[in-house]
């Protein structure tokens, strides 16, 4: 009886949620990763970077071993910006509760408690 309720619950509030929200995507298996191509010129410059030595090293990568000073920085703030990834914005709060409770499972623990 409370499996029907729940699939009920779930169906009603399924069908005007995005679908991205409601299904989860698969994760990568060894076929999917297998069959993705890499491109020869990434793996060409991986393999010439993999024997380098170091000085030419951080010539390639325009670095050196103390690291970069405030100049470097700010240069390169200007070249390319903050480095910032939009994943690390806090998600909205109605966002979170709905990862939390779009398993069955947490729900019934809810309630339960």
């Amino acid at each position: 009886m409370f499996k029907n309720i729940t699939r009920q619950l779930f169906a009603r509030l399924g069908r005007h949620l995005p679908d991205r929200l409601v299904h989860r995507d698969p994760l990568p298996n060894a076929q999917s990763i297998a069959s993705t191509p890499i491109p020869s010129s990434l793996s060409e410059h991986c393999l010439k970077v993999a024997v380098m030595d170091e000085k030419t090293l951080w010539k390639t990568f325009n670095a050196h071993p103390e690291g970069l000073n405030v100049a470097e920085v700010n240069a390169a703030r200007e070249q390319h910006g903050e480095n910032l990834l939009p994943t690390q914005k806090p998600s909205p709060w109605w966002k979170h509760l709905w990862t939390c409770y779009r398993n069955p499972f947490n729900m019934l623990l809810t309630l339960l408690g």
